[in-house]
């Protein structure tokens, strides 16, 4: 005997039937998705902080500031949209179009990597 993942009721009908009826279904999907739907707003919600520090920051595009001033401004380093490695092998962390990479002296470097569809770190 098959039972509704919604609410558990006995499924009667074709063999291939997932839910009882279709507002079960609906019910299940609506949930299923909007759990996703809120971790990705979480999600988006740091990185587009993160990035709107970075511009904050770095309004000519190229700058160097210490690692505790960004942790100060709220900014999450476990969150980045990408990793570029550069020619010379040093990792750039993206925020969407921003850029920072960890220097040797606690500090990092941040860098505007897309200017017009062109990358500009190398």
């Amino acid at each position: 005997m098959k039972r509704c993942p919604n609410c558990n009721k006995i499924i009667t009908g074709r063999t291939d039937k997932v839910f009882c009826d279709d507002k079960c279904r609906n019910n299940f999907y609506y949930k299923f998705n909007s759990e996703q739907k809120t971790f990705i707003r979480s999600v988006n919600k740091k990185l587009l902080k993160n990035r709107g520090i970075m511009r904050a920051i770095n309004p000519s595009g190229r700058t160097s500031v210490p690692k505790h001033y960004l942790e100060e401004q709220g900014f999450d380093f476990s969150f980045f949209t990408g990793i570029h490695i550069t020619k010379k092998g040093r990792p750039y962390y993206l925020v969407y179009d921003q850029a920072f990479s960890f220097d040797d002296d606690d500090r990092v470097s941040l860098v505007v990597f897309y200017n017009e569809t062109q990358a500009v770190v190398g």
